[in-house]
């Protein structure tokens, strides 16, 4: 079922809603009518040890970080191919051996340390979306970066996640030894970029490993649902969003979204814009600031629960996480 025909109707309730503060939920305390994320291109808050919100100022690659992960990390978690690649083989394997194409892409993941696969010998298997479910790609960055994050991050009573760094030491970081692949040279960067990528890189094996158009498909599902308020590009500019007070999120913005769980994502898209309070699992797995610089309680989006399946509300999530980084 597609709502488009309703929105202007819902605009109009939206409108007569007044948004503020409430003791039920939680809303912003900016004026209305301001813009609800901050800009990407906001001051690099968190690329230091032990700041608290980490996000990235470009757009991270999880096409770059393919190299990074293998050169890094696939030694303890494992190598993966996406379901794209799984076709390919399964279409070479199928070829009479003489052909000229029968092996190719075996040499080519083998190329890349992909091939033979390598299983997981620690950790999550990242082509579960499971594992992210109550984490932030900024706590993940913290985890690699500096070595240790918070296990939620608005709750520092629930202690601390510790990773092994590049001698195997618990609670050492990555940040000055994590080998990134420059041709054909591995190269000790020292620098945020190659984390954020292998982050994303890992952050979407679990979109990768479905179809071979899982990327589509979700982008697909939210154009049919979503684009009319917060545009074809996700940041918040579609057809209807001046009529919005508050503005249409947008999903674009690399710092709100580094901040997000897939757990408030696939609550607020499940619920709508009229909720009256956070759930207190998916409060505790987001930031203070989070929480109040990217959450409205009023907006005209409707609740998607009963219109869209639950695996279409989880396509909307990964398709708007889809934005915020370059994907295979």
């Amino acid at each position: 079922m597609n709502l488009r025909p309703l929105l202007p109707a819902l605009a109009l309730v939206a409108a007569l809603l007044t948004p503020g503060c409430s003791d039920q939920g939680l809303s912003t305390k900016r004026a209305a009518g301001q813009g609800v994320v901050l800009s990407a291109t906001a001051a690099p808050a968190g690329l230091e040890p032990g700041a608290e919100t980490p996000y990235p100022l470009g757009l991270p690659s999880a096409l770059k970080g393919r190299a990074t992960y293998t050169a890094n990390c696939a030694s303890c978690h494992g190598t993966y191919i996406t379901a794209a690649e799984q076709q390919d083989l399964q279409k070479q394997a199928a070829l009479p051996r003489t052909h000229a194409d029968f092996g190719r892409k075996e040499a080519e993941l083998k190329a890349e340390g992909r091939w033979p696969v390598q299983p997981s010998k620690v950790g999550p298997d990242f082509a579960s979306r499971a594992w992210r479910f109550e984490r932030t790609p900024g706590q993940l960055f913290q985890l690699i970066a500096y070595g240790k994050a918070l296990k939620f991050q608005g709750d520092p009573s629930k202690g601390t996640f510790e990773h092994p760094g590049p001698t195997g030491r618990m609670g050492e970081g990555w940040m000055q030894a994590i080998k990134d692949l420059r041709g054909d040279q591995l190269v000790a960067t020292g620098d945020p970029v190659p984390v954020w990528n292998a982050i994303y890189y890992v952050w979407s094996r679990s979109i990768a490993s479905v179809s071979p158009t899982r990327f589509k498909d979700v982008w697909d599902i939210y154009g049919q649902n979503c684009s009319v308020c917060h545009g074809d590009t996700a940041q918040g500019n579609g057809p209807l969003a001046k009529t919005l007070n508050p503005q249409p999120f947008n999903f674009s913005d690399r710092k709100a979204l580094s901040q997000t769980t897939d757990a408030f994502l696939f609550w607020r898209i499940s619920e709508g814009g009229q909720f009256k309070v956070i759930p207190a699992s998916v409060r505790q797995s987001m930031t203070a600031e989070s929480l109040q610089s990217f959450v409205h309680q009023w907006s005209a989006m409707p609740s998607w629960r009963g219109v869209l399946t639950e695996d279409q509300r989880w396509m909307l999530v990964d398709g708007v996480r889809s934005r915020t980084y370059e994907h295979e």
